[in-house]
């Protein structure tokens, strides 16, 4: 068991075949692809992976990587703090032809002859784990209410309006 600073690099063969487990933290900051989220850069990211072989002989990294990513509310356009967890379980696969020989259950993780660099993996699995659009619930502050008036005037200077009206008479 591998706990602390986690290795940059590592030999996923290797790690696999000697039924390695990695724990530790990082930070967002040490994630290039999150980059972006600037509210977020302090945050610890937590990953616990094991590395082993499993009853067919595939090679898998299985495991978890959780942070809380301060995300814009799409709603309110203020910060929201997202706890996030990514489950992880990948097949090691050198090349499409492996990828493609794996059973459906399982999802590839194209590696190469060169060392693994750990941190794709973590960055990937959190960029899939994040939310489609972050919102608050509920926002704390309000919003401003939509009135009727709104409507009256997108209507006044809808083209389309008139022929609406015209179809509605048909019926």
């Amino acid at each position: 068991m591998f706990s602390g600073q986690l290795p940059q690099f590592l030999d996923p063969r290797k790690y696999a075949d000697q039924g390695r487990v990695l724990e530790g933290q990082l930070t967002v900051a040490d994630l290039p692809r999150l980059q972006e989220y600037h509210d977020s850069l302090d945050q610890p990211v937590t990953v616990s992976l094991a590395f082993g072989r499993d009853e067919e002989g595939h090679r898998r990294i299985e495991g978890e990587v959780s942070t809380t990513m301060v995300l814009t509310c799409q709603r309110c356009l203020e910060p929201v703090s997202y706890p996030i967890t990514a489950h992880i379980d990948v097949a090691l696969v050198w090349g499409e032809d492996q990828a493609k020989a794996l059973p459906e259950r399982l999802d590839p993780w194209l590696v190469g002859d060169e060392p693994m660099v750990l941190a794709e993996l973590v960055e990937e699995e959190l960029l899939l784990a994040m939310p489609l659009v972050a919102l608050h619930d509920p926002c704390p502050t309000s919003l401003p209410q939509e009135s009727g008036e709104d409507e009256k005037q997108e209507n006044a200077d809808n083209p389309f309006a008139v022929l609406a009206q015209l179809k509605g008479r048909g019926k």
